[in-house]
């Protein structure tokens, strides 16, 4: 039930990507529905290795490295920083009648709570900077555990 909520809430799929409904008749376990599965095309890029071998001949498994796309350290730090700030904006504060599982409320809320005690942190430290108090700056960074925090402050006062 909630995931058939869950999909109704996405929109309906693009439309050469659904499946037509074909037939449906009651059973004596229920109703049992019959679907055209729409076709499938596969596109395969140019320098990826054929599946057509001959008998004697082994295709290859896996691709070249050059058509293995690896995303980058940054890339998936911001989809996961993405992540969690729709999480915490959908689930921290959802009432009983939204799309999300309890578990996400409270996952929301520990992330939540965390992002407030880092921009705490930020706070403090930024406040000892503009004092121009270095040292206790980068300490408490590093006191409240953020070590790129205190990276940033040690860096912001070199001359």
């Amino acid at each position: 039930m909630f995931l058939l909520l869950l999909a109704l809430a996405q929109g309906p799929a693009p439309q050469e990507a659904q499946a037509a409904l074909q037939s449906c008749e009651m059973t004596a376990k229920g109703w049992v529905c019959h679907y055209q599965i729409p076709s499938v095309t596969v596109v395969r890029p140019i320098d990826a290795p054929s599946t057509d071998s001959t008998p004697g001949e082994a295709a290859s498994a896996a691709p070249p490295a050059s058509a293995v796309a690896r995303p980058s350290a940054d890339t998936v730090e911001s989809a996961e920083a993405v992540r969690r700030a729709r999480l915490i904006a959908n689930c921290a504060d959802a009432t009983w009648l939204s799309l999300c599982l309890p578990a996400d409320r409270r996952a929301a809320r520990v992330l939540r709570e965390e992002a407030q005690a880092a921009a705490a942190l930020r706070g403090r430290v930024t406040a000892l900077l503009s004092e121009s108090r270095c040292d206790e700056a980068v300490k408490t960074a590093l006191a409240g555990g953020d070590m790129a925090l205190a990276r940033e402050a040690r860096d912001f006062c070199k001359p």
